[in-house]
């Protein structure tokens, strides 16, 4: 069965821009990852509207991009000089080792079927992968628990542990496979985590509306959320609240890359 993204990306797609940009942190990752791969071409697993697509060919890789959203690839074929593809990541319409490696942003827990993708990458990949993901430690550290605590019902099953991806790429054919932490600015592509240092980005409905965390929310779970939140940024108790969860999430960072031979 697909998995439930909540999120229809050809409804999206038109206004996805408007929040999702690259993040310089998670670029500078995908980007050492690759280097240290070797990698020349490059396959980009669910590349939306093409902006990490953009970004790595700036930085010299060869790019195709890969997106099951009809919407999604007509706008970054727009955007972008790398060929295109329409096509569900599970089921790679390429050749065995046709490519040097895999990248993918914000792609692995949209998977129906991580094993089968992860095999499908490293089929197609000679030399790896380099994979940003959000696992259940980045999730599980965010103040957000603290005013929607419905939200770890909605999105950790969705969310496999640091341990568990790392597992799954080793039982992929993967041999090496390193991780990166990576912490969002908050000020470029605002991801659900981006919020955590910019907590009034959770009272524009634009934002919640382009998260698939919190469009699997009820409103009536939301409005009492954004009524304590608001409650407490206006007495000043919200700092003592996101304070309990700093230091853990210091330690689990927004998301991961991780670099895998």
């Amino acid at each position: 069965m697909p998995v439930p993204t909540s999120i229809n990306y050809g409804q999206v797609a038109s206004a996805y821009d408007n929040s999702r940009r690259v993040e310089p942190g998670v670029a500078a990752a995908l980007v050492e990852g690759l280097r240290a791969l070797g990698a020349r071409s490059v396959l980009e697993i669910g590349a939306g509207t093409g902006n990490y697509t953009a970004a790595l060919t700036a930085a010299g890789f060869s790019m195709t991009a890969i997106d099951r959203s009809p919407a999604m690839v007509e706008i970054g074929a727009q955007k972008t000089a790398g060929r295109w593809i329409l096509s569900d990541a599970s089921a790679l319409p390429l050749r065995a080792r046709s490519v040097d490696a895999i990248a993918g942003v914000n792609v692995l827990h949209h998977l129906p079927a991580l094993h089968a993708a992860l095999a499908e990458f490293r089929r197609v990949a000679r030399a790896g992968a380099a994979l940003q993901a959000v696992v259940r430690e980045n999730l599980e550290t965010l103040w957000y628990r603290h005013y929607f605590p419905e939200i770890d019902d909605a999105l950790l099953p969705l969310h496999s542990t640091l341990g568990g991806l790392i597992t799954a790429m080793f039982q992929a054919g993967f041999r090496r496979v390193a991780a990166a932490k990576i912490f969002y600015s908050g000020r470029s592509d605002l991801t659900f985590e981006a919020a955590r240092t910019r907590p009034h980005l959770l009272f524009d409905p634009r934002f919640r509306a382009s998260t698939s965390g919190f469009r699997r929310l009820d409103s009536a779970i939301i409005a009492r959320g954004l009524t304590e939140l608001e409650r407490d940024l206006e007495s000043g108790a919200f700092a003592r609240i996101a304070a309990l969860f700093d230091a853990a999430h210091a330690d689990a960072a927004d998301c991961v890359v991780i670099t895998a031979h």
